[in-house]
C-alpha cells in the first residue's frame, strides 16, 4: 500500500491533516513581526570629536589618524573612513553585515579609551554613537512656535520632547536640527581690550577665578547633617558683566568695560524650514536591530501625546516618515496576492473545464501559504516585503502539484472509464514519484539562496525559505490530502457542455502538437543547431543587459542635495534654498516640503526633501516628478543642486547611487587632483546628470607665521600668541555656567567685525613679559592660500569619493563602469579603487548570485539523478533551463528591464519552474518504456501528448499568476515588476522550448536500455535472523 492511499481510505486522517496545517498556520500569522525587509543587522559606529578653533590639519594629524589607526582592528570591520575639518573629526567604523552590534560597540569604545591620553587635551571627549550609517534619517518631525525665539524653542524641545522621543524603543538618536541652544556669549572688543591694558588670558583667568564649581561637603553634629552649597557659579549676563578683569591704583576694570554680554545661541549656522516656515527639526534615527515600523508606531503614538501638552501656540507634526512607504509596499503586496489567486482560480477553471476539478487545486492555495507561516514563525522569520513576494510566486507555484495529480486522475477516469476511488489510486500510484522528485527539486533550487552570504543571503533567504517551505507543503497536500478529495469529489459520467468544450479543444490541441513532436524529430540536428545558437545568444545578451543592485522605487519622497561654494555662509546658502522652495512650491503632488542648511556641519550645504501625496492621489510617480524638480532647479545660479530618490536597500548608506573611492599613498594634494581630472572625464561622457568630488582645495585659509626672533626681542610668549588667537576667534566654550537646572556654555570671541578678513587678526594685541601691549602684526606674518575644506581618509589612506547621479536610462552598473574605465586610464602608481554606498553592495553582491545560480543547477542535478537512478536523466530534463533563461533575458536586453538582485532571483526560481516540465515527461516516458516495452522516440511521443495538458496549465497558472507583479502600480512596485517579467517571459519561452527540445534530447541522450533501477535482494539468500 502506498503512502496516498492511507490518505485516500481515511478522509477524516486527510481533514485532520488539513485543519492541523491551517491551525499551525495561524499560530504562526498571529506571532509573526512585520517588517520591511529581513532583519539586517546593518550597524555602523560613528566617533565625533570636536577641537574649536582647530585647523583640519591639525585634526587629522592629533585626532582623526590616532583614532582610526585604534578601532582598524575591529573584529567583523569591513572598512573605517574619516573626515578631518576645521574643528571637527569623524570617524566611521562600518561593520559587515549581520556584525553583532553591541559586540562591535564595546570594542570600539574600548578602543578610543586607549588613545584618549594621546588626544590633545584642548579637545573635547569622543562622542561615539551606534547606528545604521545612514546619512538620512528615518523620520523627520518638524516643531514650530511663533510665540517663542528659536532658543526657546530648542530649550523646550531639549527638556521635554527629545526624551519623550529617546524612550521610544528601537531609537539611537534624535538629533536636532536648527537647534539655537544657549549659552554666554561674550563679545570682547579687542580695541577696547588693548586700551585698558587687559590680554585674552585675564579675561579666561577672570571668568574661570568668578565661575567655578564647588562641593564643600557638609556640617554635622550629634544629631543633624546638613549639606554646604556655595553660590560660586553666576547665571546671568549682568552679573557676568559685572566680573573684574584686573585693578590698577583703585581703577577696577570690568568685563563689561571690554565687552558686550548676552544669553544668546552658540550657533546660528543651522537653518530649518518647513512648507516655507523656519522651524526646528527631529530627526530620528533607528537602532541597528530596530524595526523600522515597530518603532514608527511607536513614535506616532507619542507624538499626539505630546501635542497635547505643548504650549500654546506649538505645534508638532511628522514632516517625513520613510516606513509609510512600507506599509504602502506591503498593502499592495497583499492586494497582489488576491489578484494572483483570482487569476490562478480563472486558469484551472478554464484548463479543466470543471468547477469540480477547481476545488482541489483552490484548497491547496491557503493551505499551503497559511501553513508555510508556522514556518516562519518557528525558525524566528518575519512577515516582510521579499517572503510576501515568494507567497505571491508560490501561489502559482503550490497549485502545480494539485494540478498535475487531478488531471492525471481525471485521465485515468475519463479513458479507462475508472471510478474516481479507483482513479485515485492508480493515478497516485503512477504519479507520486514525479510529484515528489518535483518538490524535492524546487526546494532544492532555494537551497543555495538560502545558505548565502552577505547582502543578497540577509535579503533573500527568507524568500527561499518561505517558497521552498510552500512548495514541500503543497508537495504533502498534493499526495495526501488532494487525491482524498479528488476520490470523493470528481464524478465519473457525464460532463457539462463547458467541459466537453475544453476536453475537445485539448483534444485538438494534443493532436496537432503530437504531429509538431513527431515531425521535429525527423529534424533533430536542426532543433540541435537552433539550440546551441539560443544558448550562444544567451550569453553574448548576459555581457550586454544593463545591470544596477535594485532597480529606484517610487517610495514617495525625493532629496535635494545643494551644495553652494566653499567660501558661502548660511546665509548665502539659504537664500538660494528658498530660491528653490519657491521654484517648486505650485508642484500639485507636493505634500510637504522641508530644507536644513549646514546639513552636516558645513555652511555651503544644504538638503531639501519633497514629500509628496500618496501614490493613489497623483497622476506622476517620483521618476517624472524627479524630471520635473530637475528642470526647475536647473534656473538656480548660486548653487548646485540635484534631485535623487533615497536608497531601497538597506546597508548603502545614503546619498549618491554611485560612489568610487580612490586611495593612494600620496598627499592629499595629489589624491585630490588624481580625483578631479576622473571627475571631470566623467562629466563630460553624457551618462552623468551631476558627478562629484568629496574632496575639494578651494577653502580659504589664513596661515599665521610668527616671526619668533622678533617676538624674542619684544619679550613676547610664543604661547601668549596661540592662546590670544584662540580665545578670540576660536569660539569654543571656555567654561559652564547653570541655569534652571541646567549647565551652559561659556563662550568668548570677538564680534564678527573683528573677524571679517585676516589681517584683522593683526589688530589683537598681547601683552609682553615687561607689560607692554604689542600688537600681533608686529610679530606674525598673515598669509592666504587654499586648503582641502576636509581631509578624508578610506581605511588610513588619504581618499577621495566620486559620487554621480547617471542620467535617467543609465543604470548604475553601468555608470560605475564608467568610472571604472575612467580611473584606469586615470590613476598613477600608488593609487587604489575601492567603492562605497550601493556601489559597494553591487561589486560585492554580484558574485554571491551567480555562485547562488551554479549552486542551484548543481544541486537540482544531483538531487534529480537521486531521484531518476541516473546521470542522464537529469542532463536531458535540465537542457530546457538555458532556453529558459534565454526567455528571461530578452526582455532585459531589449531595455525592459535590468539585471539587479530582483531579477537574479527571479532566474534562480526559473530554473527550479522549467525543470518540472521535463520531469514530468521524462518520468511518463521511463515508464512507458517500463510498462509497454517502447523505444525511446515512441515513449517520449506518448508521454508529450499525455503531459501537454498539465504542462500547459501549470505554465498558464504561474505565467499569469505573476502578470500582477508585472502591471503593479504603487510603492515597491519596481522590484515586482522586475522579478515577475522575468519569470514571465522565461517560463512562456522556457515551456515552448521545453516541448520540444525535451523530446529531442531524450532520444539522444537517454540510455537504450532503462536506468538499473535498486535491486532487490533475494530472500533466500539472505540470512537468518536470530530470534
Amino acid at each position: 500500500m502506498s503512502f496516498s492511499d492511507l490518505f485516500i481510505r481515511r478522509p477524516v486522517l486527510s481533514t485532520v491533516l488539513a485543519c492541523m496545517i491551517l491551525l499551525l498556520g495561524f499560530q504562526g500569522i498571529f506571532n509573526l513581526s512585520i517588517r520591511q525587509y529581513p532583519k539586517v543587522d546593518e550597524t555602523a559606529i560613528t566617533i565625533t570629536t570636536a577641537y574649536p578653533g582647530a585647523s583640519a590639519d591639525l585634526i587629522q594629524g592629533f585626532i582623526s589618524a590616532p583614532i582610526a589607526r585604534a578601532v582598524a582592528s575591529t573584529e567583523n570591520i569591513d572598512y573605517v573612513t574619516s573626515s578631518s575639518r576645521p574643528s571637527s573629526s569623524t570617524v566611521t567604523v562600518q561593520m559587515k553585515l549581520g556584525s553583532n552590534p553591541d559586540v562591535a560597540l564595546t570594542e570600539v569604545l574600548s578602543k578610543v579609551q586607549g588613545v584618549r591620553g594621546t588626544l590633545p587635551d584642548a579637545a573635547k571627549d569622543p562622542v561615539i554613537v551606534k547606528g545604521t550609517g545612514q546619512q538620512f534619517a528615518m523620520m523627520y518631525i518638524s516643531m514650530q512656535n511663533p510665540n517663542m525665539t528659536k532658543e526657546q524653542l530648542t530649550e523646550y524641545i531639549e527638556r521635554v520632547v527629545r526624551p519623550r522621543m529617546s524612550t521610544v524603543e528601537g531609537v539611537a538618536d534624535v538629533q536636532i536640527f536648527g537647534a539655537q541652544q544657549y549659552s554666554m556669549r561674550v563679545w570682547i572688543d579687542p580695541v577696547r581690550l588693548a586700551a585698558r591694558g587687559v590680554t585674552a588670558a585675564e579675561v579666561l583667568t577672570a571668568i574661570n577665578n568668578s565661575n567655578f564649581l564647588s562641593a564643600p561637603g557638609n556640617t554635622q553634629n550629634e544629631y543633624v547633617v546638613s549639606s554646604i552649597t556655595v553660590r560660586s557659579t553666576l547665571q546671568t549676563p549682568e552679573a557676568f558683566s559685572e566680573l573684574p578683569l584686573r585693578s590698577t591704583d583703585g581703577n577696577v576694570v570690568r568685563l563689561r568695560d571690554v565687552a558686550r554680554v548676552e544669553l544668546a545661541a552658540a550657533s546660528t549656522d543651522t537653518r530649518v524650514s518647513f512648507n516655507g516656515k523656519p522651524g526646528t527639526f527631529l530627526a530620528i534615527f533607528p537602532t541597528p536591530a530596530a524595526n523600522p515600523l515597530t518603532t514608527a508606531a511607536a513614535i506616532h503614538k507619542v507624538v499626539p501625546q505630546i501635542q497635547d501638552t505643548l504650549p500654546k501656540g506649538m505645534t508638532i507634526e511628522i514632516v517625513y516618515d520613510s516606513t509609510e512607504q512600507i506599509s504602502a509596499s506591503i498593502d499592495e503586496v497583499y492586494k497582489t496576492i488576491g489578484e494572483a489567486v483570482a487569476i490562478v482560480v480563472v486558469v484551472i477553471l478554464l484548463f479543466l473545464g470543471s468547477f469540480r476539478s477547481v476545488l482541489m487545486p483552490i484548497v491547496t492555495i491557503p493551505l499551503a501559504l497559511i501553513g508555510v507561516c508556522f514556518l516562519l514563525f518557528a525558525v524566528g522569520y518575519s512577515i516582510n516585503l521579499l517572503s510576501l513576494l515568494a507567497m505571491v510566486l508560490a501561489i502559482g507555484l503550490v497549485v502545480d502539484d494539485a494540478i498535475v495529480v487531478v488531471e492525471n486522475i481525471h485521465r485515468h477516469m475519463e479513458e479507462d472509464h475508472m471510478s474516481p476511488m479507483q482513479a485515485a489510486f492508480n493515478g497516485m500510484r503512477e504519479i507520486a514519484s514525479a510529484i515528489i522528485a518535483m518538490t524535492m527539486t524546487l526546494a532544492a533550487v532555494f537551497a543555495p539562496l538560502a545558505f548565502t552570504g552577505g547582502l543578497t543571503g540577509a535579503l533573500f533567504r527568507e524568500f527561499a525559505v518561505t517558497l521552498a517551505g510552500s512548495v514541500v507543503l503543497s508537495g504533502l497536500i498534493a499526495i495526501t490530502i488532494t487525491p482524498m478529495m479528488s476520490a470523493r469529489i470528481l464524478k465519473a459520467g457525464s460532463h457539462g457542455r463547458f467541459q466537453r468544450i475544453v476536453d475537445g479543444t485539448f483534444g485538438r490541441v494534443e493532436h496537432v502538437y503530437e504531429k509538431l513532436v513527431a515531425g521535429s524529430l525527423n529534424y533533430r540536428p536542426v532543433t540541435l543547431m537552433i539550440v546551441i545558437a539560443l544558448v550562444a545568444v544567451t550569453g553574448f545578451m548576459f555581457t550586454k543587459t544593463s545591470s544596477e543592485l535594485a532597480p529606484e522605487e517610487d517610495q514617495g519622497f525625493l532629496l535635494s542635495l545643494v551644495t553652494a561654494p566653499r567660501y558661502a555662509t548660511s546665509d548665502y546658502t539659504e537664500t538660494y534654498v528658498n530660491q528653490i522652495l519657491g521654484l517648486v512650491k505650485d508642484i500639485p503632488e507636493t505634500r510637504a516640503q522641508f530644507s536644513a542648511v549646514a546639513f552636516g556641519g558645513a555652511t555651503n550645504s544644504a538638503f531639501v526633501g519633497f514629500a509628496f501625496k500618496d501614490w493613489a492621489e497623483r497622476k506622476r510617480n517620483s521618476k517624472q516628478l524627479q524630471a520635473d524638480i530637475t528642470n526647475r532647479l536647473a534656473k538656480v545660479a548660486g548653487v548646485q543642486a540635484f534631485v535623487f530618490a533615497p536608497p531601497t536597500l538597506p546597508g548603502s548608506g545614503g546619498g549618491l547611487p554611485i560612489g568610487l573611492v580612490v586611495r593612494s599613498t600620496g598627499e592629499a594634494a595629489k589624491v585630490f587632483e588624481v580625483a578631479e581630472e576622473i571627475k571631470q572625464k566623467a562629466q563630460a561622457s553624457g551618462r552623468f546628470i551631476v558627478v562629484q568630488n568629496s574632496m575639494s582645495f578651494d577653502a580659504p585659509q589664513s596661515t599665521v607665521t610668527i616671526d619668533r626672533d622678533r617676538a624674542a626681542a619684544l619679550n613676547l610668549p610664543i604661547s601668549e600668541i596661540g592662546r590670544t588667537l584662540t580665545l578670540l576667534v576660536g569660539g569654543a566654550e571656555v567654561a559652564q555656567f547653570d541655569r534652571d537646572s541646567n549647565s551652559y556654555d561659556i563662550i568668548p570671541q570677538v564680534p564678527q567685525d573683528f573677524r571679517d578678513n585676516p589681517e584683522r587678526l593683526g589688530e589683537y594685541f598681547v601683552r609682553s613679559v615687561t607689560g607692554e601691549m604689542v600688537p600681533l602684526s608686529a610679530v606674525v606674518k598673515i598669509s592666504t592660500n587654499a586648503s582641502p575644506a576636509a581631509i578624508e581618509q578610506f581605511n588610513q589612506l588619504n581618499s577621495a569619493t566620486i559620487s554621480a547621479l547617471p542620467l535617467p536610462g543609465v543604470t548604475t552598473g553601468d555608470g560605475l563602469k564608467v568610472l571604472e574605465d575612467l580611473a584606469k586610464e586615470s590613476l598613477p602608481d600608488t593609487f587604489f579603487v575601492d567603492y562605497s554606498g550601493q556601489s559597494r553592495q553591487e561589486k560585492e553582491q554580484g558574485n554571491t548570485i551567480l555562485i547562488a545560480f551554479a549552486a542551484a543547477v548543481v544541486v537540482i542535478y544531483l538531487v534529480l539523478a537521486a531521484q531518476f537512478e541516473s546521470f542522464r536523466d537529469p542532463l536531458i530534463i535540465m537542457m530546457s533551463v538555458p532556453l529558459s533563461i534565454f526567455g528571461a533575458i530578452v526582455p532585459l536586453n531589449l531595455g525592459l528591464g535590468t539585471l539587479n538582485i530582483y531579477t537574479q532571483v527571479g532566474l534562480i526560481t526559473l530554473i527550479g519552474l522549467i525543470t518540472k516540465h521535463g520531469i514530468l515527461l521524462v518520468e511518463f516516458a521511463n515508464q512507458q518504456r517500463e510498462l509497454h516495452g517502447m523505444r525511446r522516440r515512441d515513449a517520449i511521443i506518448a508521454s508529450a501528448k499525455v503531459r501537454l495538458r498539465p504542462i500547459l496549465m501549470t505554465t498558464a497558472a504561474m505565467a499569469l499568476g505573476v502578470v500582477p507583479l508585472i502591471i503593479s502600480s504603487g510603492a515597491g512596485a519596481a522590484a515586482r515588476y522586475s522579478m515577475g517579467l522575468v519569470i514571465f517571459t522565461g517560463i512562456l519561452v522556457g515551456t515552448m522550448f521545453t516541448l520540444f527540445v525535451v523530446p529531442m534530447f531524450y532520444t539522444f541522450i537517454a540510455s537504450k536500455d532503462l536506468p538499473q533501477h535498486a535491486e532487490k535482494p533475494d530472500p533466500k539468500l539472505m540470512p537468518a535472523l536470530q530470534d
